[in-house]
């Protein structure tokens, strides 16, 4: 299975919202185990193995939503970074499985109000 595709773009040090689905080969939500891990890495590139940030499911950073699932990326996530474009995916680990469920870029953009001004 190809990961699926798609960018993000908004202002650094802002908090956008970000939904998506995990959806089984019957297009089902797929229902994460307790032992299951899912991961929203962020990095500067394809290839380096240094994290800017990243999110997990076990530590409340993604969470279950309706309609998929959610990542609560905060201000602080984002706000002391250069603007530009990074990379992500969001992976899961389900015992020995491992999978690439989704990948693209993120990109942050100019912002007006800075975290040493709020």
């Amino acid at each position: 299975m190809e990961p699926k595709e798609f960018d993000i773009e908004f202002p650094r040090g802002d908090t956008p919202p970000l939904k998506f689905n995990l959806l089984d080969k019957n297009k089902q939500l797929i229902e994460l185990k307790e032992q299951d891990e899912l991961y929203f890495t962020v990095k500067k590139s394809y290839g380096t193995s240094e994290v800017v940030f990243q999110k997990r499911y076990s530590t409340g950073d993604i969470q279950k939503a309706n309609d998929g699932y959610k990542v609560f990326i905060q201000h602080i996530d984002t706000a002391n970074l250069n603007y530009g474009t990074y990379v992500f995916d969001i992976s899961i680990k389900s015992g020995d499985y491992v999978a690439t469920l989704a990948i693209g870029t993120l990109t942050l953009t100019n912002e007006v109000t800075h975290i040493s001004n709020e």
